[in-house]
């Protein structure tokens, strides 16, 4: 008896030191971090939705590098893709450009050797978001879920696409993986630079960085840039959805929206808006199909179109209003990116890169299956006690 309650008090104390811990590190996120939204550059963008064809074109670009290559993702595995990024990298700076790769710290998959191959032939090589004291929780929770790259300081990459051979469609559990990267030239490439070195320098210093933002030729559509620290990007989504008078078509591979995001949307089909999500048929995580069930009902009652993309695995992320507004990037619609990770998006009013977004995602409406109120009312009983179980964990998800 005495042996359980000890238990019981070491468990007690665990939880409300968890609790705690992770509370006072929201709040001192919320009063210490901010949000950026950029002027509109002028550039030339586009839109990448399939893996295979991304990194045969920034592997090119890389190899194409004079100066120096930056690359930073949240995701980065040392499997077939992960060895070809690794080998190009290392190339280059053998070569005598300079090169930095930055990867979050709980995303990074590559083994002792891998990092030493990089150092050794001299990759400026670092994690990002690594855990911090006080708030030791919380900081676990905190990851850098940004994917930019950088050639020269006149190319851009940013998007959904981490490295990993899943990525590319080559892992048979998931199937072909439906993706959205931009790639861009002109002055937006600044703001993505800009970022990736206020990210870097966290870690390591970056010399005489004014120079690595050349004078770059403005392209003819314009673009603005959302970054985000865990602050600021439920703002943004409330304004758009806000102002949307005919359509709203999101994009996400995983759908946990905050009470007020979830408030917004049904209002929005109120008023006669037509809301359309799309999301994968797969999880790629144990706990958030079941967590983000009881939204997906609450947005169908409403009167919104939830399909499930069945093709492969959908992890795009965007969202667009009447289509005239974009706003695609690295974000979910979950409380991860809305709360606690470090996100960089894009917003656009560009027509042709609108029309762009628009037609991939009519496309993967053909390959998925439309949800129904009766067909989750009808969910078995086990799915149904999932759902209990993981909703203390949607901050978390």
């Amino acid at each position: 008896m005495l042996l359980l309650l000890i238990i019981i008090i070491i468990g007690c104390a665990i939880f409300l030191w968890l609790r705690f811990d992770y509370q006072f590190g929201l709040t001192h996120l919320r009063k210490h971090e901010s949000s950026e939204l950029t002027s509109s550059y002028p550039s030339k963008v586009s839109l990448l939705s399939d893996g295979e064809a991304l990194f045969a074109c920034l592997l090119a670009d890389i190899a194409d590098a004079k100066d120096h290559v930056h690359i930073q993702f949240y995701i980065f595995r040392s499997d077939g893709i992960g060895k070809r990024m690794i080998q190009a990298l290392c190339e280059k700076a053998e070569q005598g450009v300079s090169v930095r790769l930055l990867i979050d710290q709980f995303g990074c998959k590559l083994s002792n050797s891998n990092k030493k191959a990089l150092k050794q032939a001299g990759v400026h090589f670092q994690t990002s978001s690594r855990i911090q004291m006080p708030w030791i929780f919380f900081s676990m929770n905190r990851r850098n879920h940004r994917k930019l790259a950088c050639i020269d300081g006149r190319i851009g990459y940013i998007g959904g696409f981490n490295v990993g051979d899943e990525y590319l469609g080559r892992n048979p559990f998931f199937g072909y993986w439906r993706d959205f990267h931009i790639r861009l030239t002109g002055t937006g490439v600044h703001a993505i630079q800009s970022q990736f070195m206020r990210d870097f320098e966290k870690v390591e210093a970056v010399p005489n960085p004014s120079r690595l933002l050349p004078s770059l030729e403005e392209g003819s559509q314009h673009i603005q840039f959302l970054s985000t620290q865990g602050v600021g990007l439920e703002k943004r989504y409330l304004d758009l959805i806000h102002s949307a008078t005919q359509s709203i078509a999101i994009g996400t591979p995983y759908f946990i929206p905050t009470k007020a995001l979830q408030k917004a949307l049904v209002e929005a089909c109120q008023r006669g808006v037509q809301v359309t999500i799309l999301l994968p048929e797969k999880a790629d995580h144990p706990f958030v199909k079941h967590a983000a069930t009881p939204f997906i009902m609450t947005m169908i009652e409403a009167g919104a179109l939830v399909h499930h993309y069945y093709r492969g695995f959908y992890h795009v992320k965007v969202l667009v209003v009447d289509r005239a507004t974009c706003l695609i990037g690295t974000a979910n619609f979950d409380q991860r990116s809305l709360h606690l990770n470090n996100e960089m998006s894009c917003f656009t009013n560009d027509e042709l890169f609108i029309h762009d977004v628009e037609t991939l995602f009519q496309r993967d409406l053909e390959r998925s299956i439309t949800i129904t109120a009766e067909a989750l009312k009808k969910r078995p009983l086990l799915d149904r006690l999932k759902e209990k179980a993981t909703k203390p964990l949607i901050n978390f998800l």
